[in-house]
């Protein structure tokens, strides 16, 4: 495997930070107390929270802005999305287009050119459950970006399909999983929920036990001090890891309102941006204890 493939690229970036955390930048008007158009608000809301990481000295290892949240502001937005993610990846972080693309290979392809070239991504979420042809593309576009595959998602509906067995595979989601091994070129991740510590565990042993381990990215992790999440605990995130056998330090741990939003849990939206470095910090904390 390339010492330039995302896996490296990703193990490296989090020993240069000193984290593993995930920065989910999904933007909700209502909670962004910033005057100005709904752009101007969101692009003024990120950069100042850049602004708060750079000069208190802690950035996350990456950041992970879910395009659907500004597609469904405005065309506008987009470029917005687009000048965020040249000015994080400025500071160094890598950058998870959350986009969960997937399509026959010449749409893919075009995604994948999309989410490289022009909004200008280190990575992209995509599902895998058209096939090989669906998930190739972005492979191939470059060994250094990074393809996250939806494997065992945390949603209620997720049991419609993932759960469901195949002979001599198991699971859907193992089947999956097994699929990964055999496409991985050093690029390829996989999207586990952090609700249920005991799955993740499980799929964690599952990719050690055959020698193949990929990134994990973490969704769903909640923030100590922030109140009303209803996420996986980090402290348990990485116990499973650990319990699952891994060895790799690749695996990230994603908050997105917890993080954005932690101004919330006192209430003074007029420092938004040291609430959410707050909330990092504390989150850093607790996995570094858990990590001991």
């Amino acid at each position: 495997m390339s010492e330039h493939s995302y896996s490296h690229r990703l193990e490296s970036r989090i020993e240069h930070c000193g984290n593993p955390v995930c920065f989910g930048m999904d933007p909700v008007l209502e909670l962004i107390p910033v005057e100005g158009t709904a752009e101007e608000r969101i692009r003024v809301f990120y950069l100042e929270i850049l602004n708060e990481f750079v000069k208190r000295g802690v950035k996350p290892a990456i950041v992970k802005p879910n395009s659907a949240y500004y597609e469904c502001v405005s065309i506008q937005a987009l470029l917005v999305l687009q000048e965020l993610i040249r000015e994080y990846s400025r500071e160094g972080i890598l950058v998870v287009l959350d986009a969960k693309r997937g399509d026959i290979g010449k749409s893919s392809t075009a995604y994948a050119k999309a989410a490289f070239h022009v909004y200008g991504a280190d990575a992209v979420t995509v599902s895998p459950w058209m096939g090989s042809d669906s998930v190739e593309p972005f492979l191939k576009e470059t060994v250094d970006k990074g393809v996250y595959g939806l494997l065992r998602t945390s949603n209620k509906g997720a049991k419609d399909f993932q759960d469901l067995f195949i002979r001599d595979e198991g699971r859907a989601y193992e089947a999956v999983a097994s699929k990964f091994m055999d496409w991985d070129n050093g690029s390829l991740g996989a999207v586990v929920g952090a609700t249920n510590p005991g799955e993740l565990e499980t799929i964690t042993r599952y990719f050690v036990s055959r020698g193949h381990e990929i990134p994990f990215l973490i969704p769903g992790v909640s923030i100590p001090g922030v109140p009303g999440q209803q996420g996986g605990q980090a402290s348990e995130v990485i116990a499973a890891i650990r319990a699952g056998g891994s060895t790799r330090r690749f695996h990230v741990l994603n908050s997105s309102s917890g993080l954005s939003f932690a101004w919330q849990a006192n209430g003074n939206s007029r420092n938004y941006a040291v609430a959410c470095v707050d909330a990092f910090e504390r989150l850093c904390d607790d996995i570094r204890k858990a990590e001991r």
